[in-house]
């Protein structure tokens, strides 16, 4: 099997600080989330699903919740990232690695948002998050 390269691993994750404030109450274990990778994972997911993205605030309304190495822990992650960026603008986009992460991204600042939403409220937010994101609701 051939060994994936982590180009990423360099690069900060972000997520608008509003989100990440929500987010962190559903990271852990006993939580819709274990990582905070999964809910970015999840927002990138969704923004891309609706096609729909939000640019990254200032530095003063961002955290910096991760940095790309996490991505090595998940290989799988790379690739799919990579196939979307891809898809979405050429191939081309695979020199600059930080636009591959700028993009993704844009993609998941909308996912969370929309995901921030789902999980608002619920008193069992893991059965809530397993009912948005069936595939029948999405």
């Amino acid at each position: 099997m051939t060994d994936i390269i982590n180009r990423y691993a360099s690069a900060d994750l972000y997520m608008p600080e509003n989100l990440h404030r929500v987010i962190r109450e559903h990271v852990g274990a006993n939580h819709p989330f274990p990582r905070y990778i999964d809910a970015w994972w999840i927002g990138f997911c969704l923004g891309v699903r609706h096609g729909k993205t939000r640019p990254l605030p200032a530095p003063d309304n961002r955290v910096k919740f991760m940095d790309g190495a996490v991505l090595s822990s998940d290989p799988w992650r790379i690739i799919h990232l990579e196939l979307i960026a891809v898809g979405l603008r050429g191939e081309e986009i695979l020199t600059t690695p930080r636009e591959v992460v700028q993009l993704a991204s844009a993609y998941a600042n909308f996912g969370l948002e929309v995901l921030v939403g789902a999980l608002a409220g619920q008193n069992e937010p893991t059965l809530a998050l397993m009912n948005f994101l069936d595939p029948a609701n999405i």
